[in-house]
């Protein structure tokens, strides 16, 4: 089901709701209504039973946030409390409750007992970990009272469901948002080439890059590392990185694209993450969204670095301990997340010592430095990547082990992969000055042929894409 982005039907879709969009443009209520019908019939294609739940889990945040901002200080806690546990207990009970089950059952029979915990398997709401996070924040922030309250239902439901962040985030705040809806509709579409280069851009990773990547069988290494060569394994687990980044961060380009034709600045959730000299900087520039909220919400609630360094590291350690259980219940999950909590705690750890030296330590690394940085940070990632897409520890053992033993029987990988990781690269370190540099000539042509320039590169990313387009990663989360 659903509606995928790369599909004729949603351009269609993209370009009809457009029209009766902006030709309410003087009636911003009506402009309002159309875009959260619009938002829920998107969001129903996809997941049509659960959208009845988004919409319970919506209209209880709006009148939980109701009585925080109206009580005093005293109760709003108690307000405070009963959203963000409302919100996790709804979360958990979705993502959690098979995993749970599954471990008592096991650790039962482990000790000689007969389990009898009946097995249970809940279909995972799409965008629940997006739109539930969302919501806390909301809470958290109108409670501390640095938040943007929504000024009415209507507002804070497009907030929460608006069809450009809803599925796979990013993670808005009030403040990026909320502003925008309050604002008179703009009287037309401003950055146009902008929000062109942005959706291009987003289509040419997702439905190109990342596409052939997953058709010329980079996720089947993954699974069957018993069946590959060691430099396979090593192209696969290269190629998977590159993979999900053009992924995920071509949906965001796509999503942000989209959402400034309607007229709204979405923030950036990827900025180079390939481009980091050190694990915190890639969590600095990889779904940025994301990695504000552990922090705002998780490590500085836990004390932060404020506290004593042991503390400080502990304190960061549990926030990517937790951001590892958030991708989902499964071992693999926790594995990613304790490796990226002891590769951050060992990060703070080397700047606190260099900085016990006297070395000034926000200077940019260059050369041999960047490099053995680069390196370092690259392993930890992709490395740790492997578990988190198997979920089975076994298989990821075995890929570790079939890696480093040379001269294995085994089948080789396609050329193109090779190149298509080059070319993944070259959108993380210079995709940006790509987009500039298109816009820039965009904006020196006359409109026609602007027009015509544009609709030749989506004819041209349309045929040169695989036949099957890969499924969303991040849908699972």
């Amino acid at each position: 089901g659903g509606l995928p982005f790369e599909s004729a039907q949603f351009l269609l879709f993209v370009l009809s709701t457009l029209t009766a969009y902006w030709a309410l443009s003087k009636y911003r209520t009506a402009q309002k209504w159309l875009l959260l019908a619009i938002s829920l019939g998107f969001y129903s294609r996809y997941s049509w039973d659960f959208t009845g739940l988004l919409l319970a889990s919506t209209s209880a945040n709006w009148l939980i946030s109701q009585r925080i901002i109206a009580t005093t200080e005293k109760t709003q806690k108690r307000w405070l409390v009963s959203a963000v546990v409302l919100n996790l207990l709804f979360l958990c009970w979705f993502k959690y409750t098979g995993f749970f089950v599954d471990s008592f059952n096991d650790a039962f029979v482990a000790l000689g007992f007969q389990a009898h915990l009946p097995v249970m398997r809940l279909l995972l709401p799409l965008g629940i970990s997006f739109y539930t996070f969302q919501a806390i924040a909301y809470q958290v922030e109108i409670a501390r009272g640095t938040g943007h309250p929504a000024k009415s239902l209507l507002d804070f439901m497009l907030f929460q469901v608006t069809f450009f962040q809803l599925v796979i985030g990013p993670i808005l705040r009030g403040r990026d948002l909320l502003p925008q809806l309050e604002a008179p509709a703009p009287a037309r579409i401003t950055q146009l080439p902008r929000a062109i280069s942005l959706i291009l851009s987003g289509l040419f990773k997702r439905m190109v890059i990342a596409s052939l990547l997953f058709s010329l069988g980079v996720s089947q290494i993954l699974f069957a590392p018993d069946t590959y060569t060691a430099s396979a394994l090593w192209v696969g687990m290269i190629g998977y990185s590159i993979q999900i980044y053009c992924d995920f961060s071509g949906y965001t380009d796509l999503m942000r694209g989209i959402a400034m034709l309607f007229g709204f600045q979405i923030p950036d959730n990827f900025n180079r993450p390939y481009l980091a000299a050190s694990v915190g900087d890639f969590w600095r520039r990889w779904h940025i969204t994301f990695s504000n909220w552990l922090r705002d919400f998780i490590y500085f609630p836990l004390g932060g670095s404020r506290a004593s360094r042991p503390r400080a590291y502990f304190n960061l350690f549990m926030t990517m301990f937790f951001c590892g259980i958030w991708h989902g219940a499964s071992w693999g999950y926790i594995v990613w997340g304790t490796v990226h909590g002891l590769a951050l705690v060992h990060y703070k750890y080397s700047l606190d010592r260099a900085r016990d030296r006297g070395t000034y330590t926000k200077a940019t690394p260059t050369g041999l430095r960047w490099l053995r940085g680069w390196l370092w940070t690259m392993g930890v990632v992709t490395f740790s990547r492997i578990p988190f897409v198997t979920a089975d520890l076994g298989v990821a053992l075995d890929y570790y082990r079939r890696m480093f033993t040379v001269g294995l029987e085994g089948a080789g990988f396609h050329p193109m992969l090779v190149a298509l990781i080059i070319v993944g690269f070259a959108m993380n370190f210079w995709g940006k000055e790509v987009r500039d540099w298109f816009v820039f000539k965009t904006d020196a042509l006359p409109v026609p042929v602007a027009v015509v320039s544009w609709a030749i590169l989506l004819f041209c990313i349309l045929n040169i894409k695989p036949a099957g387009v890969l499924p969303n990663a991040y849908f699972n989360f």
